[in-house]
């Protein structure tokens, strides 16, 4: 696992404070450590890593664009189903054109 500088140095400042506080406690956590050192992680203790973060984020964008364009593509039929839907229809007029009535 891999750690950026502010939580390397966090981490140090915490062993640092641990030391001084608690010598015998430092100790044995320095005995645990060397003895667990050569053993992986259960899978589900693991942090994921980054391109797997970076997987999911680009399967949320895709998924985004791909919903909004079906959204597009209904909204677009829409409009071409009202603009074909009567074309003797006068705009404005909620009646409709009527050829018995002139114009």
């Amino acid at each position: 696992m891999s750690l950026n500088h502010r939580q390397r140095h966090r981490l140090h400042r915490i062993e640092s404070g641990l030391l001084r506080s608690d010598p015998h406690l430092a100790a044995m956590l320095a005995v645990f450590a060397g003895l667990a050192a050569g053993e992986r992680l259960p899978a589900w203790e693991q942090v994921p890593s980054t391109p797997g973060r970076i997987q999911q984020a680009a399967a949320l964008i895709v998924k985004a664009i791909t919903i909004l364009a079906a959204a597009l593509s209904v909204l677009l039929d829409a409009v071409r189903g009202r603009a074909t839907a009567d074309p003797r229809r006068k705009a404005g007029d909620p009646q409709g054109w009527n050829p018995a009535q002139g114009s």
